[in-house]
């Protein structure tokens, strides 16, 4: 495999384009400390692994006390106790995920240290299957997903990778090595965009702003993603900013057509064979709508493009499969004939 040139996100990322005059200039300081940096954390998990692998109910949480050590800022380790809990949908499945993802609660606000500060639990993904690396190739291709959704605006959650050993505290084995990552909360990316989060279900395309649904509609569209639903908040968060504007907001990638994991099948409803055929399922607009979110797409190409060449981890071939993936959207998005079968003409 080709040696790749270990790239930092922060060299790569570019300013966000606010979509909308609701939009506000988010402050570096309004970002909680541990999303503030993009270098690779190494963290070490001891818990009752056995104990928290058996919780695989949605409907209840059982949390499981656990130590956490974590690279601090300064350079040095520090341990901190939390507590963990499983959590998820198809991942929390045993037929799915021998490792399903994780929530990580922590101690009460002054037992915090300052990179957890204002931190009341976080979701951690982990590697679904850690003793395959194919596994691995699919959290990373997830992880990049969301410092790409960052380009494009701050209302969005931000991502924070992780090298990740989990150990079976009472005896000492290793349960897992594999990369991971946190992901900011929900309710701190919309306080930062000066927001609330909205969580009653039935939202409408009319009840949102145009230029955040178009960007999510053709975000989606990009990674190939149908794995999510405005009006019952699937995998969409909806911020409301004062007096009245709600903006969408995607999360959970892990079903889309570019990352491709074993597990994911879309809705037999929509009539798509494959999780790589590319389906819009955004808002019906006029093509005037979404011309700025096309010309976006197409100034940011070349550093999503070096993105995915700089993720350190990404064998060659996921890269190349990748790239073509993505040549195939800007192959659509590019022509107005296309654009207007994929966008408009399947519309509903």
């Amino acid at each position: 495999m080709i040696t790749k040139i270990l790239c930092t996100l922060a060299t790569l990322t570019i300013a966000a384009t606010p979509l909308a005059s609701q939009e506000k200039v988010v402050d570096p300081k309004d970002v909680q400390p541990l999303f503030r940096d993009d270098r690779t954390m190494d963290i070490t998990i001891l818990a009752d692994f056995k104990q928290l692998f058996k919780d695989r109910d949605t409907l209840k949480e059982e949390l499981i006390p656990a130590r956490l050590i974590y690279d601090a800022p300064e350079g040095d380790h520090d341990t901190m106790t939390v507590n963990l809990a499983t959590r998820g949908h198809s991942r929390l499945q045993k037929r799915v995920c021998d490792f399903p993802p994780i929530k990580v609660y922590f101690p009460e606000k002054d037992k915090r240290p300052p990179l957890f500060k204002g931190q009341g639990s976080l979701k951690l993904v982990v590697t679904c299957k850690p003793r395959r690396d194919d596994y691995s190739q699919y959290v990373l291709q997830e992880y990049i997903i969301y410092p790409i959704y960052n380009l494009f605006t701050d209302m969005s959650l931000r991502a924070r990778r992780v090298n990740g050993t989990y150990i079976q505290e009472d005896k000492g084995d290793t349960v897992a090595v594999s990369p991971a990552f946190w992901v900011e909360d929900a309710d701190d990316m919309a306080k930062r965009n000066g927001g609330t989060r909205f969580r009653q279900a039935g939202v409408r395309y009319g009840d949102v702003e145009v230029q955040p649904m178009a960007l999510l509609g053709v975000f989606n569209y990009m990674l190939g993603n149908t794995d999510w639903a405005l009006q019952v908040l699937h995998n969409v968060i909806v911020v409301k900013i004062e007096p009245g504007f709600y903006h969408p907001v995607g999360y959970d990638f892990d079903f889309s057509g570019i990352i491709k994991t074993p597990y994911a099948l879309p809705d037999q409803r929509l009539g798509i064979r494959s999780v790589r055929d590319r389906l819009y399922r955004g808002a019906c607009y006029e093509m005037e709508q979404f011309a700025p979110i096309i010309a976006m797409f197409n100034e940011k190409r070349d550093t999503i493009y070096d993105m995915y060449r700089n993720l350190e981890g990404l064998e060659e071939k996921k890269l190349k499969e990748t790239l073509e993936y993505l040549d195939d959207f800007y192959d659509v998005i590019n022509d107005p004939k296309k654009v207007d079968r994929e966008f408009r003409y399947n519309c509903s």
